[in-house]
């Protein structure tokens, strides 16, 4: 019976692919998360309340992994009145935990983790860029004022939010 010498070499082979195939898909492949992402998750966890002005398309086109989980579900964007609201904009109120699991999806497919929607990168991106300054503004242990919004319309200037309603 003859021995081939390379049948060993052929299995080990074989076994690291299979270990960097199992290691990539466990990671990720995506990029690092926004400079500044670990301490903007803390901020968002602290606050009550937090108001995000948007198209309805952008809010739908984002959320996707976002509000299907069920603690979510009353995420849902409540249309304006006036000017606001002919141009298709909506608010949405989210709890701090909330925005927090917002924040990582659009982190998500930003980056290109293992859940990421590549076809909502770019949207993605722009929601995270309008959110995560007004997040940043927040003071840690100090309520803010008013209600943390960010405006996603660069059509007009950033408003200042309405009165809490409760």
């Amino acid at each position: 019976m003859l021995i081939n010498p390379f049948r060993g070499r052929r299995r080990a082979a074989a076994v690291a692919l299979a270990t960097v195939v199992v290691l990539t898909l466990v990671t990720g492949c995506g990029d690092d998360p926004p400079p500044g992402h670990a301490e903007r998750l803390q901020k968002a966890a602290g606050v009550a309340s937090f108001k995000i002005t948007c198209t309805k398309d952008l809010w739908d086109r984002t959320k996707p992994g976002f509000t299907n989980r069920d603690s979510h579900e009353d995420a849902k964007p409540r249309g304006l009145s006036g000017a606001a609201g002919e141009r298709g904009l909506v608010e949405v109120t989210l709890t701090g935990a909330q925005l927090v699991d917002y924040l990582k999806t659009l982190e998500e497919d930003i980056s290109g983790g293992m859940g990421a929607n590549r076809s909502v990168e770019e949207l993605s991106r722009r929601m995270y860029e309008a959110i995560a300054p007004v997040v940043d503004r927040i003071e840690k242990g100090k309520p803010p004022a008013e209600v943390p919004q960010a405006v996603v319309d660069d059509a007009v200037a950033p408003v200042s939010p309405a009165p809490s309603p409760t």
